[in-house]
């Protein structure tokens, strides 16, 4: 067995290169200066202490970025239908809503579909002369799973996959089409709100419709599809990005599948390792307006500065994490920032750990010995976006 131990960077094209332009230089004694794809100036906040801090502070506004002319890391406006740029008090209001159904317990019915459809697609895989991890498995049991827990028609994910995919990569040179993308996903999402559209009657897009009079006030249609939008992208186009990543590294490293394969339990840990040390797209956080003055251990934050409170550097603070770029799935109280904090954390979070944790441990215990077919990783298609960024290809020898 390959002993050796890895560090994140030892991974090819495993790191993005971050889509901002650096003005002074962060470090985890200082506050930097950035300047973001829409041209604002904001300060870079890499510390961990301090970007944990600022994730949990009301004064800190995301909303603004909703605004024309206000601060994004996207070639246009944050569009203002997304959950995910509300604010105090109106964000916790929704999240209270979809916390149940999104929790641990709330989604452990989900586990058996998830097993299936990765032995179903296995099964497939395993005739193929030449087979592809992502293409001929991960990218389907993503969208099939998605579609299982919101009730969307399988028929339909063509249709709006092409839609949230070009919407996830947001490419600055067509930003035209992007916004077409985007109006026509939400009004997708919208229809099936408005019953404009079939769905299944046990999936979330149903029982959300029959309980919004539970939320106080109760939710009108335009907070239900925020709501299922951030779901149909982030449960689908997210989940499948961070998984097809780590597994690509994870493959990269025989020694470690092969340990995960006889040790099922270590499963669970290294998937957290490696979501701490990987970073969805090109971006990793959205700005954030300071409302008032905010004393950091680096440094203060001036009333009206844009934020960019920097999880992917964040979650690898020396002070925090020993050897912090070293993979170590034993690590002691290993809480990273990768799903957020506080209010705004990623409401999806437990939806990506169940599918992450139970592919792999399926994959680990079907193929032991599986490995990327590439002899130069220099090869290997990526998909370069600023939402996502993932490999397109995941050719393999099983």
């Amino acid at each position: 067995m390959d002993n050796r131990t890895y560090r994140i960077t030892d991974i090819p094209h495993y790191d993005p290169q971050m889509g901002y332009e650096i003005i002074k230089a962060a470090t985890y004694q200082e506050i930097g200066i950035i300047r973001l794809l829409s041209g604002h100036e904001a300060f870079h906040v890499i510390n961990y202490q301090d970007v944990k801090k600022i994730l949990m502070d009301k004064t800190c506004l995301r909303s603004p970025s909703n605004e024309i002319g206000g601060p994004s890391v996207l070639p246009t406006l944050t569009p203002k239908e997304l959950l995910l740029n509300l604010d105090f008090p109106d964000h916790t209001r929704v999240k209270q809503f979809v916390a149940r159904d999104y929790s641990r317990s709330g989604l452990k019915w989900l586990e058996p579909v998830i097993t299936r459809l990765v032995l179903g697609y296995v099964e497939k895989m395993a005739l193929k002369k030449q087979p592809d991890l992502f293409i001929d498995l991960l990218d389907h049991v993503a969208a099939d799973t998605n579609c299982t827990l919101l009730g969307l028609p399988l028929e339909d994910k063509h249709y709006f996959r092409t839609l949230s995919h070009i919407v996830q990569v947001a490419n600055p040179d067509d930003v035209e089409d992007l916004v077409h993308r985007f109006e026509l996903l939400y009004e997708y999402v919208m229809e099936h709100v408005q019953d404009k559209r079939h769905h299944g009657k046990d999936g979330l897009i149903a029982r959300f419709v029959q309980n919004r009079e539970n939320c106080q006030p109760p939710l009108n249609d335009a907070e239900l599809t925020a709501i299922l939008l951030g779901s149909v992208l982030g449960g689908d186009q997210n989940t499948l990005t961070v998984m097809t990543k780590i597994i690509y590294g994870l493959l990269y490293m025989p020694g470690i599948w092969r340990q995960l394969h006889d040790e099922p339990t270590l499963v669970p840990a290294m998937v957290e390792e490696m979501l701490r040390l990987t970073n969805l797209g090109s971006t990793s956080t959205f700005p954030r307006i300071a409302t008032q003055d905010i004393q950091l251990d680096t440094g203060v934050i001036p009333t009206g500065a844009a934020i960019h409170a920097d999880v992917f550097l964040a979650n690898r603070d020396p002070a925090v994490y020993y050897d912090p770029l070293l993979i170590n799935p034993y690590r002691e109280n290993n809480q990273h920032l990768q799903f957020g904090y506080g209010m705004h954390h990623c409401m999806g979070q437990e939806l990506a750990r169940l599918e992450i944790n139970t592919v792999i441990t399926l994959l680990t215990r079907q193929y032991p010995q599986m490995r990327l077919r590439h002899d130069n990783l220099n090869d290997l298609p990526w998909c370069e976006g600023i939402v996502l960024r993932r490999p397109d290809a995941l050719p393999v020898i099983i």
